[in-house]
C-alpha cells in the first residue's frame, strides 16, 4: 500500500524511540493505532455512502429506461391496432352508459352460512351422542320386553 521497505521501517522506529522515548512508545503506538482505526472506519463509511449514491443513480436511470420502454411499447401497440387513429373516438357515445352513476345494481343477497363456534360443534356432537344412546337404550328395552 505505502511501498515501505524494512530498512525504512527501521529508520522510522529509531526516530520514534528517540523522539517519544522508550517509556512512552507503547502508549504512542496504541494512540496512533486508535486514530488509524477511526480514519479507516470513516473512509469505509464514506465509500459506502458513495456506493449507495451510485446505486440510487443507477436505479433512477433504470426507472427512466423502463418508463420510456413502457411508453414505447404502448405506442407500438396503439399503432399496430389503430395506425390512423380513427378508432379512438369510436366508443365515445357508449361511454356515458357504461360509466358508474353512483347507483350500483343490487343483487339479492344469498343467505350466509354462519360457521358454528367450536363450543357449539362440541355441544352438537355430544347431543348427538346422547340421542344415539337414548335410541339404543329404547331399542334394546323394546327388544327386551318383546322377548318371552
Amino acid at each position: 500500500m505505502f511501498d515501505i521497505g524494512w530498512s525504512e521501517m527501521v529508520v522510522v522506529l529509531m526516530v520514534a524511540i528517540l523522539v517519544v522515548g522508550p517509556k512512552d512508545l507503547p502508549r504512542a503506538i496504541a494512540t496512533m493505532t486508535k486514530y488509524l482505526r477511526k480514519a479507516r472506519a470513516m473512509a469505509r463509511e464514506f465509500q459506502t455512502g458513495l456506493n449507495d449514491l451510485a446505486r440510487e443513480a443507477e436505479l433512477e436511470d433504470l426507472k427512466k429506461k423502463v418508463a420510456e420502454t413502457e411508453n414505447s411499447i404502448k405506442k407500438q401497440v396503439e399503432d399496430a391496432v389503430d395506425p390512423t387513429g380513427s378508432m379512438q373516438g369510436m366508443f365515445d357515445d357508449i361511454k356515458p352508459e357504461i360509466r358508474d352513476t353512483g347507483e350500483t345494481a343490487t343483487l339479492p343477497a344469498a343467505p350466509e352460512a354462519k360457521p358454528a363456534a367450536p363450543s357449539e360443534a362440541v355441544q352438537t356432537a355430544s347431543e348427538a351422542a346422547n340421542e344415539a344412546e337414548a335410541t339404543d337404550t329404547s331399542a334394546s328395552a323394546r327388544s327386551g320386553s318383546s322377548a318371552p
